[in-house]
């Protein structure tokens, strides 16, 4: 069920519920009037207002004497009136703070966070893959929403990141991904295990964000191609990943170990970052040795790509550095926030 059709079903079991009560209430005091006409012989009026004073509790005085049958039969009205609203409250009141009204307005209010979102992160799928992609967003506290449609994953999700935005939907669906920001999304990573859901999602993101930064997994090696034909940036396969860290565990186990380490799998602060030279950067034409990066931030510069897409590894002392020019680095969080002070010229 998407979000939208959740949200429909639960203001129309919100509606049908309300309704139930009204009818129930209506149909107490039509029946109260209709028998106290009969047994009274009052006018329909007498009649009617004779039983709203009583269901009401105002504590007006009678307009005519009732007879012995009356007051019994007013003694039965003001019981099942009182069971009525004794009903109608309980229900009410669950609807308010634990059923289909307090999921109503929580929707409601997820749905207007979601479309206030700006250069957030979506995520399609919340397979072991997603899971593992949300806690790297949510680590390095990047925006994000999260697209899938079962119910389930989404409620195990929900016990570990308890304020995730999300939508309970298709993402194959051009109006799930548009409920889910697309349009104003930096970045698009697709987790789910079919290629063909994968391929799809693609091409529609890209249809509908030319933009957009997309990530998707490949189950099969055949499908890298097609994918990355369609529109996506980087294609990753798990299995092949996979297979290479076991094969890398095997051979060279501490450089694994150290990878894990700046890839912030490790329990040490050491990250393995990526930070761009702004337009305005008071480094840009000047040489890497006179910036003094190392020596003012601590950071250790291990390449830069530059802005036509060419990679510099291990750059000497001599590399100019220029605006757009991405530095790769490693170094801890504290280090890397002072490089970018660096970068922007707040930092001497």
């Amino acid at each position: 069920m998407s979000k939208q059709a959740e949200l429909e079903y639960l203001r129309k079991t919100v509606v049908k519920k309300f309704t139930w009560i009204l009818s129930l209430l209506i149909g107490v005091v039509l029946v109260a009037t209709v028998g106290t006409m009969l047994i009274e012989k009052w006018s329909f009026f007498d009649s009617l207002w004779h039983v709203i004073i009583t269901i009401s509790t105002v504590g007006y005085g009678e307009i005519h004497p009732l007879s012995k049958p009356g007051r019994i039969f007013t003694m039965i009205i003001i019981t099942v009136a009182f069971g009525v609203y004794a009903y109608g409250a309980s229900t009410i009141a669950y609807m308010v703070f634990e059923g289909d009204l307090k999921k109503y307005f929580a929707l409601k209010r997820l749905e207007k966070m979601i479309s206030q979102m700006k250069n957030h992160t979506i995520v399609c799928g919340l397979g072991r893959t997603g899971l593992a992609a949300i806690q790297e967003l949510h680590r390095e506290k990047i925006p994000f929403v999260v697209i899938e449609k079962d119910h389930e994953k989404i409620d195990k999700a929900l016990e570990t990141f308890h304020n995730m935005r999300y939508l309970i939907g298709d993402a194959t669906d051009d109006e799930t991904l548009l409920k889910a920001g697309i349009k104003s999304a930096s970045n698009l990573i697709i987790t789910t295990s079919n290629d063909s859901e994968n391929l799809f999602i693609t091409l529609s993101a890209k249809n509908l964000n030319s933009r957009i930064k997309i990530v998707s997994r490949a189950s099969e090696e055949s499908s890298i191609p097609k994918l990355k034909m369609a529109g996506a940036d980087e294609v990753i396969s798990p299995n092949t990943i996979g297979g290479i860290r076991m094969a890398s565990m095997a051979i060279r186990p501490n450089v694994v170990s150290f990878l894990d380490i700046v890839t912030r799998h490790g329990e040490i602060d050491l990250r393995l970052e990526e930070v761009k030279i702004p337009p305005d950067s008071p480094v840009h034409g000047k040489l890497l040795k006179d910036v003094q990066i190392p020596q003012k931030t601590g950071v250790i510069v291990i390449g830069i790509k530059r802005a036509d897409g060419s990679f510099i590894l291990n750059p000497v002392s001599t590399t100019m550095l220029l605006k757009g020019d991405t530095i790769i680095i490693i170094g801890t969080t504290e280090q890397f926030e002072k490089l970018k002070k660096l970068l922007n010229g707040e930092l001497e």
